[in-house]
């Protein structure tokens, strides 16, 4: 093996010597080696399925503590390539180097500092190949159906079955039936269970083109009174409108709960392509424009008539065994994560299975084990007649919900993920910052460096000392001040640019060592401020056009032309700076000392 290494190396140095220098390809093989040992530790991260119940799998990298094992990891190879790739520095013992040499030693930083610190894409990318090849697509799309199927007899709330839930058959989804008892007529048809009132309207809708205020019609129009909710659709926005008190007593017999009313979906998968008109809103204040009364209104959805459909179908069919069938598929794949609960197929079905009642929801289901300590509360003055009617018809038998949709939604999370373009910009800058530093104390030593970072920091006290005294002494406007630092810093950046390039030999080559680090540290940033300063001025002509037009306009901007994408070609600019600029470096390097 030594004697493979040796003449490994010294096949490098005679022929690649930039690479010998900075030890790339046993840096590269070591993290290949370290990668491959993360990818296989988050292989088997989430091989319990009772980690899929965690809500934020997403972190697990970090509440693990496998973050700590590879920051440890990554610091101690760092620091072990740097102790050895400082024994020769080939710049600082003027040994003949060119352009290409500098650029490509500090790419081979790039490199390696790359590869020593993404060892979290290499164990989320393991989540991701476990998590493909356990659970496959159509086997969760079947999973979710059937927890939504069976998700109706979960009963867990009353306010789920009541009757202003029904969407199905017709007329309910024609129907709006109000809850609320001050917006009930009582002189009119209306129905009772227990201490809730249900009052059923026809609707009638308006049709408005979409506007930057939506209530502007309304407002204008003064039927603030009736207004239900809104559906957005396309270009248009449909208003709906309580119009007439229908009697009910033709299509509803009892309001009592039932399973014929629930509506709510279980879990949406993201596979799921169902138009839900998603954005519902209710202004239904009465008297006036209240927007404490602002709510959604989710049951009017198209989803949630869909679901009253499926679940009506079902019950009409009144197939016992179907039921069964479904509970005990829902039970099964419960069972395989790990889900807490105490419920049996045949027990549920008891429960639930009353078709000579229609379907009354008679018993509800916990969401969380029953305590030791958990006893039926006396009957207080506060306690309404329905919360009376849920304790006395609440059961020991639990299911925890919210961990099955967790584990649904982590398992669809972690196969849309896409863990490289996620962190793909933090690691891209940190590399790039290290690597800067590295390569700053490579080729100007550990005094300029010093240095270089004292009159950073000062130049910012500075530049952040003379904006608040102009502003406080002119009381300008913050955009004021903003434009003053911003032109402030776009003068130094220029002069600081300018030094080593058209001044190098007219100045200390102390003072240019600490301008040229500063250039290859900050041109990225340097970039930046100036399309920051152009986007604010395109901001601020379109801002005129507002006002002078009384209009809404569309305001591009040079940033917001490519949003985050900016990082990826400013990093490419900073990189193609280094190289050419590494022609500055070698000159500065030829000056004589003082």
């Amino acid at each position: 093996m030594k004697a493979f290494i040796y003449k490994t190396n010294q096949y490098l140095l005679e022929r690649f010597p930039t690479v010998w220098n900075t030890r790339l390809i046993w840096m590269l093989l070591t993290a290949f080696l370290l990668h491959l040992l993360f990818f296989i530790i988050g292989f088997f991260t989430l091989s319990n399925p009772k980690i899929l119940q965690e809500p934020f799998i997403d972190y697990i990298f970090f509440e693990n503590g496998t973050v700590f094992l590879s920051s440890i990891i990554s610091l101690l190879l760092i620091v072990i390539w740097l102790i050895f790739m400082f024994k020769n520095n080939a710049f600082k013992n003027f040994y003949p180097t060119s352009q290409s040499k500098l650029f490509g030693q500090f790419l081979c930083y790039l490199l390696i500092i790359f590869s020593c610190t993404t060892f979290n894409l290499s164990y989320e990318y393991g989540m991701k190949t476990y998590i493909a090849t356990s659970y496959h697509d159509d086997q969760i799309n079947k999973e979710i159906e059937i927890a939504n199927d069976v998700n109706m007899f979960l009963s867990e709330s009353v306010s789920n079955y009541t009757i202003d839930k029904r969407r199905f058959p017709k007329p309910f989804y024609e129907l709006y039936c109000e809850d609320r008892e001050k917006f009930i007529d009582y002189e009119k048809p209306y129905i009772n269970f227990l201490d809730e009132s249900f009052q059923f309207y026809t609707l009638t809708t308006k049709e408005v083109p979409i506007n930057n205020n939506r209530a502007i019609s309304l407002e204008s129009d003064s039927i603030y009174d009736n207004f239900v909710f809104s559906k957005t659709k396309g270009a248009t926005e449909v208003y709906y409108f309580k119009d007439s008190v229908v009697d009910y007593t033709s299509f509803l017999k009892s309001a009592k709960p039932s399973y014929y009313n629930m509506s709510s979906t279980f879990y949406v998968s993201k596979n799921d392509t169902l138009d839900d008109d998603f954005h519902l809103f209710s202004y239904n204040n009465y008297q006036s424009y209240d927007y404490d009364n602002y709510y959604n209104r989710p049951e009017f959805s198209i989803r949630h008539q869909l679901r009253n459909q499926r679940n009506y179908e079902l019950l009409k069919r009144n197939n016992r065994l179907e039921i069964k069938t479904l509970i005990e598929a829902f039970l099964r794949f419960s069972n395989h994560y790990k889900i807490e609960h105490n419920l049996s197929a045949e027990q549920w079905l008891e429960m639930v299975y009353h078709p000579e009642d229609d379907f009354e929801v008679k018993h509800f289901i916990r969401d969380n084990p029953k305590d030791d300590y958990d006893y039926v509360s006396p009957v207080s003055l506060e306690q309404t007649e329905t919360q009376k009617f849920y304790e006395d018809h609440l059961s020991d038998f639990h299911y925890d919900n919210d961990a099955l949709e967790s584990v649904f939604r982590n398992i669809e999370y972690v196969k849309s993920s896409n863990p490289f373009m996620e962190s793909i910009h933090f690691s891209m800058w940190f590399t790039f910052i290290l690597a800067i530093i590295i390569f700053m104390f490579r080729i100007t030593g550990l005094k300029p460096l010093l240095f270089s970072i004292i009159t950073v920091g000062l130049l910012t006290l500075f530049v952040i000392l003379m904006t608040v005294l102009l502003f406080y002494a002119v009381r300008g406007s913050d955009n004021e001040a903003i434009y003053f630092m911003s032109y402030f810093g776009f003068f130094l950046g220029s002069l600081i640019l300018a030094i080593p390039i058209f001044f190098i030999d007219k100045v200390k080559k102390l003072i240019v060592a600490i301008c040229v680090n500063i250039s290859i540290f900050g041109f990225a940033l340097y970039v930046f401020l100036i399309l920051a300063i152009i986007s604010m001025h395109q901001n601020d002509a379109c801002d005129m056009d507002i006002y002078l037009h009384k209009q809404s306009l569309n305001c591009p901007t040079i940033l917001g032309s490519l949003e985050e994408n900016w990082s990826f070609v400013l990093f490419a600019i900073a990189l193609i700076f280094i190289f050419l600029y590494s022609k500055v470096i070698k000159k500065w390097k030829s000056l004589p000392e003082g």
